[in-house]
């Protein structure tokens, strides 16, 4: 049976994954999730995008359809069900009036550098057919039930998993380590060392290194940035100008945000719109597709 997606606006602060909705100005309407070393863009993509890098893998899957990609030094577009683009390879990007679902992931991550040992590191590579319509049946379906944040970030993070060929990554249990994590998140509006937070646990830096891998799947120092960046979006849908947001989190000023959101993401902050505390659940009314 057809089930109609439409997009999406909500506010809300995840418990567990941090997730925030937005609109996305220019590139379309729907929703923005960052988790710990990674994030969810999902929903209508009314733009593409100019030829652009960025740090983070980024798996693009059209939901409704191919989605499609060109290198700098390509003529015309390749169509995909689904694509893996590495660190820092350079492409332009077009889902224009699709829904379409770009997950990014730390290349540090276990999951990240699972990915890359599978796809390589040069160039964009399709996913093969049947794993590209189970990932996108399985973020369809979740992303038109419209349930709890959490359940989609899950689905997102298992798609990149399966995807990988690795283990799902399991929460954190160590008590060392949780308590580190909230060490981290104490500290986050100002500086704060592996050393210091190592200390904190009473652990030495390179035993707390190797324990914070092995408990979050991220390596300490990703872990700290990928916080840092979902408590300035945060704190800019709050209602807070990107100055503020940055200011926050602990980034020097507004353009080194800018400067790390883009590295990361190949978009400027910008680029988000939609920031209504006040808006709750609701229906832009934009465009609704049947998949």
């Amino acid at each position: 049976m057809a089930t109609s997606i439409a997009s999406r606006t909500r506010l809300r602060r995840s418990s567990s994954s941090g997730a925030r909705r937005v609109r996305l100005k220019r590139l379309g309407h729907g929703q923005i999730n960052v988790w710990r070393g990674g994030s969810l863009w999902i929903g209508l993509a009314q733009s593409g995008t100019g030829v652009h890098a960025h740090h983070a893998i980024q798996l693009s899957i059209g939901l409704q359809s191919a989605v499609r990609f060109r290198s700098p030094a390509a003529d015309r577009w390749t169509e995909y069900t689904a694509a893996l683009v590495p660190p820092h390879v350079s492409h332009a990007f077009d889902g224009e009036g699709s829904v379409v679902a770009n997950i990014f992931c730390e290349p540090e991550s276990v999951t990240g550098r699972k990915l890359l040992e599978r796809f390589g590191t040069r160039e964009i590579a399709a996913v093969a057919q049947h794993e590209a319509d189970v990932a996108a049946k399985r973020l369809r379906d979740h992303y038109a039930a419209g349930g709890p944040d959490e359940a989609l970030n899950a689905a997102a993070r298992g798609v990149l998993a399966t995807i990988a060929m690795a283990a799902e990554a399991a929460p954190a249990t160590d008590p060392r380590v949780l308590k580190a994590i909230a060490a981290i998140e104490q500290r986050l509006g100002r500086s704060m060392t592996l050393g210091e937070v190592a200390a904190s646990v009473h652990l030495s830096p390179s035993r707390f290194r190797h324990l914070f891998v092995a408990e979050t799947g991220v390596a300490f120092r990703a872990y700290v940035l990928w916080l840092r960046l979902q408590a300035a979006l945060q704190h800019a849908l709050a209602g807070e100008s990107w100055t503020e947001a940055a200011t926050h989190a602990n980034f020097a000023d507004s353009a080194h945000l800018t400067r790390t959101f883009k590295r990361m993401f190949g978009v400027v902050p910008a680029a988000l719109d939609g920031m209504d505390a006040a808006l709750g659940r609701a229906s832009l009314g934009v465009v609704e597709r049947a998949i």
